[in-house]
This record gives C-alpha cells, sequence and structure tokens, in this order.
C-alpha cells in the first residue's frame, strides 16, 4: 500500500505530551506515513530530552 498524502491541521492533531518537560506534540505517526513519525518537540532552552536511543533511526531538525 502506498501512502498517501495528508494535510493536518493544529485541530486535528491530540494535545501534546510532556516528556519531562518538553511538549511533544505527534504531527504525523508512522502509523498515517507507513514508515516514519514526525513529531514538534518545544520546551525551555536546556531542556531537550536527555541521551537515550532507540531501536530504530531518528533525526533530529534545527
Amino acid at each position: 500500500m502506498i501512502a498517501q498524502p495528508f494535510v493536518l491541521r493544529p485541530d486535528q492533531h491530540e494535545p501534546a505530551l510532556n516528556v519531562l518537560g518538553t511538549q511533544v506534540t505527534v504531527l504525523a505517526s508512522n502509523a498515517a506515513t507507513q514508515s516514519y513519525g514526525i513529531t514538534l518537540q518545544q520546551g525551555e532552552a536546556g531542556t531537550d530530552l536527555p541521551p537515550h536511543s532507540h531501536d530504530r533511526g531518528e533525526a533530529k531538525g534545527a
């Protein structure tokens, strides 16, 4: 099955999760994209997630 393009309006996503003081909003789940997830992470300077690992790849934007 080929993933179909979609647009997610702000009123369509779930509320942000509080992860160690960082607000994490899932903008596109890997279920929706059939390959990867996209999140928006917001927090005060210095509240980035601590070093951790996943069993999958992870990319981070600016």
